[in-house]
């Protein structure tokens, strides 16, 4: 698969809204997300696995920010525990 990189720098207005299905239910609904021109679709599901692993990614830039030193330390605790 393709590697994408999406630089999202705090200017791009966000959106969101859905794509209907069938009114029998016969497709699902898809949820969109759009950033700037981007946009992401995918099942309710998905998206909010995504937004989950958004929101952990950001506490961890966030904690490595805070304490750089503390934040490689523990990171090399958890390998050497994994071994």
């Amino acid at each position: 698969m393709p590697r994408i990189t999406i630089h999202v720098g705090g200017r791009e207005p966000l959106r969101t809204t859905i794509s209907k299905g069938t009114p029998l239910g016969l497709l699902s609904t898809d949820a969109i997300v759009y950033v700037g021109q981007v946009s992401i679709t995918g099942r309710p599901a998905a998206l909010r696995a995504l937004a989950d692993a958004l929101v952990e990614a950001a506490g961890m830039a966030e904690a490595y920010d805070a304490d750089p030193d503390g934040w490689n330390q523990r990171e090399q605790a958890k390998r050497e525990a994994d071994r």
